[in-house]
């Protein structure tokens, strides 16, 4: 009795309402997700993402010859093709220039920088004036006991 309520019954398989007719059967195949996300409220489950249908549009125009074109379409595709390029070069220099100007660095960062740097400078003397101090202080000062004879 253990052993059967220990095993994992996977049920993913199991087709309902199947139509079954003497003269033809219906078989539904199951799509399998891509990917299952699981979360508190319940499973999320994508069976496609646009990036891997965006690449395999990209994989098609890679494979075009465009010695085999008529005019019209070489024109077009060496337009698109020198349009991309220049699209990815332009933002090459761009991410390039952004950097080169600090532009990507957040708008007050001199003022982050300055706080970062006022307060390991206080750290520092609180730091020296604990070395100093020894342990002593104000509140101690009235504790001495002075041997007066």
């Amino acid at each position: 009795m253990d052993s059967e309520e220990n095993k994992f019954c996977d049920l993913s398989e199991i087709i309902l309402n199947e139509n079954t007719n003497s003269t033809t059967q219906f078989h539904k195949t199951l799509k399998q997700p891509k990917r299952v996300l699981h979360f508190s409220d319940g499973d999320l489950e994508e069976y496609s993402e646009d990036e891997t249908d965006s690449k395999s549009v990209n994989k098609i125009l890679n494979h075009i010859d465009p010695k085999t074109l008529n005019w019209l379409p070489w024109a077009w595709y060496q337009t698109t093709s020198i349009g991309n390029k220049l699209l990815d070069g332009c933002d090459y220099m761009g991410e390039w220039l952004a950097n080169f100007f600090g532009i990507t660095a957040p708008k007050y960062q001199f003022e982050i920088n300055e706080f970062y740097r006022l307060q390991a400078l206080e750290n520092e003397m609180l730091h020296k004036q604990d070395l100093e101090m020894g342990g002593w202080n104000e509140n101690n000062k009235n504790n001495l006991v002075n041997n007066i004879q």
